[in-house]
């Protein structure tokens, strides 16, 4: 430890200087580009590269649970925390860029509209968009009478759908600040995120999925597990979009399954599941996922994130007849064992400077240290030079 540092607080910044890390390459390990950003419960963020499953940087900027990530394509990088404050970032030229201090309570949800706009939703019940030039506030409003609990904006940018723990789900127009749309669902919803078209949006509580398609009218497709029955119900944790009719859901017993979506001769789709993923005992409940649609070569990368701290690097091929998913269709890259207490993740194309985002404990240290090591000079310098003064004069009596 440091000087006057407890065990406690060394271990932590051992651990996001890069200790305590264990991987377990895949058979087929590499094949993914990119950087995948950890929240942790303590206030940390920790980089993972997708390629070796290196860690890249370790950083602890808040002083609570970090609750939300949003990663910009160019590398800004925004998380929100119990704090109230949310905390921002260069990941591409490795910086901190400072704080947005606008929420009156914890920031529990954040999205980021391609480079130029970044909205963050919070427990207070506000919304606000910025502008990522300077961050200047641009519109902030009261989205829900309570607590928000996600947000996802269009890819137009012109449109953002969020849910409240009081039930509701309402569609913005972003232009105006105007609600354009509110319903009302039996279960609040945890996640919200539109397909990669913009064509469906998914939305996610503990017990079922539901996809909306625009396209077919509002048209509403449902999913729940068949053998969550009284005290046997099982967690739907985490979602997201493969393709446009593909996704992947994790639940509370760490299983991952693959659905497609599929049109009926009904008035409504259906959602079915294709397959699953081979199990792991390791693998707990499925805290959140992510994955890089910039990665040009045939293959989805994506990954998953445990409530233990595991992180796993995945491959999907989607079937290039436009079949649904198959177990063969996934490839695990690598098992990361990084022994935080995960919250949230986020799947970056790009790859984190590693000076970047170094503990501010050991930076602080060092500073110190160097500072120290300034003040010696000085002083032996200032001792020279009055030895040789002292010297000069006894020459001269």
């Amino acid at each position: 430890p440091f000087w006057g540092e407890s065990e406690q607080l060394a271990a932590r910044r051992l651990l996001f200087c890069g200790g305590g890390m264990v991987k377990t390459p895949g058979p087929d390990a590499g094949g993914a580009t990119g950087t995948v950003v950890v929240g942790t419960y303590d206030g940390g963020l920790v980089g993972l590269l997708a390629d070796t499953g290196a860690q890249a940087f370790g950083y602890a900027p808040h002083a609570g649970c970090v609750k939300a990530l949003a990663i910009a394509s160019s590398g800004r990088c925004a998380s929100g925390g119990t704090d109230h404050m949310v905390r921002l970032f260069d990941l591409a030229h490795g910086k901190e860029l400072g704080e947005l201090q606008e929420h009156d309570d914890t920031v529990s949800c954040i999205d980021f509209w391609g480079t130029t706009n970044l909205v963050t939703g919070g427990v207070d019940g506000l919304a606000c968009v910025w502008r990522c030039s300077d961050f200047e506030l641009l519109l902030k409003f009261r989205a829900h009478k309570t607590a928000i609990s996600c947000l996802a904006i269009h890819s137009s940018g012109r449109l953002m759908a969020s849910a409240a723990r009081d039930n509701s789900l309402r569609l913005w127009d972003l232009t105006r600040g105007t609600s354009a749309a509110n319903v009302m669902v039996d279960e609040a919803v945890d996640y919200l995120a539109w397909s990669p078209a913009g064509n469906r949006l998914l939305a996610l509580s503990v017990g079922a999925l539901s996809v909306v398609d625009v396209k077919l009218n509002g048209a509403v497709a449902i999913f729940r597990d068949a053998g969550s029955a009284g005290l046997m119900r099982i967690t739907l944790s985490a979602a997201i979009f493969l393709g446009e009719g593909e996704l992947l859901l994790g639940d509370g017993k760490g299983e991952l399954r693959a659905l497609a979506f599929r049109t009926t001769n009904g008035p409504d789709p259906s959602l079915e599941e294709v397959c699953r993923l081979p199990s792991d005992e390791n693998r707990v409940r499925v805290k959140a996922m992510g994955c890089n649609r910039s990665q040009e070569s045939g293959v989805l990368p994506f990954a998953v994130g445990t409530s233990s701290g595991r992180v796993e690097i995945w491959n999907f091929r989607p079937s290039k007849t436009g079949g649904a998913p198959r177990p063969q269709s996934f490839t695990r890259l690598h098992a990361i064992e990084s022994g935080v207490r995960l919250t949230c993740l986020v799947f970056w194309s790009g790859v984190a400077t590693k000076a970047a985002l170094s503990d501010p404990l050991a930076a602080a240290m060092q500073e110190l240290e160097d500072a120290n090591a300034a003040e010696d000079l000085r002083e032996a310098d200032s001792a020279v030079r009055s030895a040789k003064k002292k010297k000069k004069r006894r020459r001269t009596q």
